[in-house]
């Protein structure tokens, strides 16, 4: 009896098992696996929902890993992602994730990771239509993040997170967070982490860029400048955290017009205010470097500047200036505060702070 006993009890141990690697076969299977609806009809992967993808469909993307990308021609389409929808190495015609060539086109809810291609401007999206929304998009871990061509219309970025992107691209010059050329570059509640190789977390060669409610920050990251307006235009950042790392490879925060041979635009200026700058670089911090812009044309005021920058006396008069955290009361770096601390912060340290 007792011998029963064991063998009865190996049995169920063995059902347990068993009924546990199933369990873990089909979880595995969903966490792969490629379910996508267009316009209501269900497909078993994106492949072969693209022939029914028409203009004005909606591309609904069921949670799972996808190793392959998709090109979309049509246009006033919605792309929707279930939660954790990831494109991991999903790069085709050697470009990013998703290409899409048509026309008002919104991404929502994806994730992408690993965009590697040979010009080292692997993109989780690539644009080359007019008018694109971009809402709770995470590109991490790639050569860029978002890159647009000749745009007439708008993008816009939203509620998104680019972290670790960048780096040097052969022929085709560098690859950055994002790439924007467009009439407008509207950035807002967005954060940009620790761009890598030397590359720029937003690189626009928009008509007007636009950023606001956003963090944008180098940390320990071998970057380049946070914000890269190179044919100039319309500049405005307001309401944001612009945080400068000690590895950052160039002094200057922000460049506005720069390039040599690059166009311009009728209407050139910048408006800067309302934002925590902290300049954690130990050799030369400068605000921003621009050329070929009239001085009245420049607005930069009601800003909180926390560490030491050059060119001091271009700033102190219509700005808070403190020399360092130590001295504006916040924690050492790497602390890094979220955007909605943003207003008690500064209210914090126009009380405790000790200004220059």
């Amino acid at each position: 009896m007792q011998f029963m006993y064991i063998e009865n009890s190996i049995l169920k141990k063995e059902k347990i098992i068993k009924l546990l690697s199933i369990c873990l076969f089909f979880m595995s299977i969903n966490a792969y696996s490629n379910q996508v609806f267009v316009d209501g009809k269900e497909f078993l992967s994106l492949q072969e929902a693209k022939t029914s993808i028409k203009d004005g469909s909606l591309i609904y993307i069921k949670a799972g890993i996808y190793t392959e990308g998709l090109y979309i021609k049509a246009s006033n389409i919605e792309i929707i992602g279930e939660d954790n929808v990831i494109f991991d190495d999903a790069a085709i015609n050697g470009k990013a994730a998703l290409v899409l060539t048509g026309d008002n086109v919104l991404v929502e809810s994806i994730e992408c990771r690993n965009m590697h291609v040979r010009d080292k401007n692997g993109a989780c999206i690539r644009f080359e239509g007019k008018n694109l929304t971009l809402r709770n998009i995470y590109a991490h871990d790639s050569q860029s993040g978002v890159m647009t061509s000749r745009n007439n219309g708008f993008v816009n970025i939203e509620y998104s997170k680019f972290e670790r992107l960048g780096g040097k691209g052969t022929g085709r010059g560098y690859a950055h967070g994002v790439y924007i050329k467009a009439k407008k570059l509207y950035i807002n509640n967005s954060i940009f982490l620790s761009t890598k190789g030397e590359g720029t977390a937003v690189k626009s060669r928009s008509e007007s860029t636009i950023i606001e409610n956003s963090i944008i920050a180098s940390l320990e990251a071998r970057d380049s400048r946070l914000v890269d307006v190179s044919n100039k235009g319309e500049l405005i950042i307001k309401n944001s955290i612009l945080q400068q790392g000690n590895n950052s490879s160039n002094s200057q925060l922000i460049g506005y017009g720069l390039e040599r041979g690059v166009s311009e635009y009728k209407k050139n200026r910048i408006d800067i205010r309302n934002n925590l700058f902290l300049l954690d670089r130990n050799s030369a911090n400068v605000i921003i470097k621009h050329k070929n812009i009239s001085e009245k044309n420049v607005q930069i005021t009601n800003n909180f500047l926390i560490g030491d920058f050059l060119y001091v006396d271009k700033y102190i008069e219509n700005n808070s200036w403190y020399f360092s955290r130590k001295k504006a009361r916040i924690k050492p770096f790497p602390y890094l505060p979220n955007i909605s601390e943003l207003p008690n912060l500064i209210n914090a340290i126009s009380i405790v702070g000790e200004q220059n």
